[in-house]
């Protein structure tokens, strides 16, 4: 059996912090199958590339995080089945940088297989400043949900 929690507009997320390191962001890059020297991998790539002094984290990196954030959130049994993101870059991150990605339950609305849940989620650096922003969903099935009363 399933067990059944409640989803209510403004709700906050439990946040998911990251420190990235070069070896995080070169082990991730592998793991997609790159080879050989990029801006994400190699410092003189980045700066010949990017004009950058450091090697930056690919987007892909906060995809994954806000990914993380809401499987977490949901669980991974739910998620999987029925979730899904939509983020938008705004600054790199680089390593030694720290992204917290926190997200709060802007919408419920009922569909055929459950409840859609939306969620508007921000990745933010130790700075402050926001990194990434987006919004992501997921269908909870009526077995996760509460009986209506």
């Amino acid at each position: 059996m399933a067990v059944t929690r409640t989803y209510n507009v403004g709700d906050a997320l439990p946040s998911l912090a990251k420190t990235m390191s070069q070896d995080m962001i070169n082990a991730f890059e592998k793991s997609g199958g790159a080879k050989g020297p990029s801006q994400f991998t190699d410092l003189e790539t980045a700066k010949g590339t990017l004009g950058t002094s450091t090697t930056v984290a690919s987007g892909r990196m906060s995809l994954t995080f806000a990914t993380e954030l809401l499987r977490r959130y949901f669980s991974a049994e739910v998620y999987n089945n029925g979730g899904m993101v939509d983020l938008r870059f705004l600054r790199p991150l680089r390593p030694g940088d720290t992204v917290t990605f926190t997200g709060k339950v802007t919408a419920t609305a009922k569909e055929a297989d459950g409840t859609r849940v939306t969620v508007e989620v921000t990745g933010t650096n130790q700075k402050g400043a926001v990194t990434a922003a987006g919004m992501g969903a997921c269908i909870v099935p009526s077995g996760y949900l509460p009986p209506e009363e």
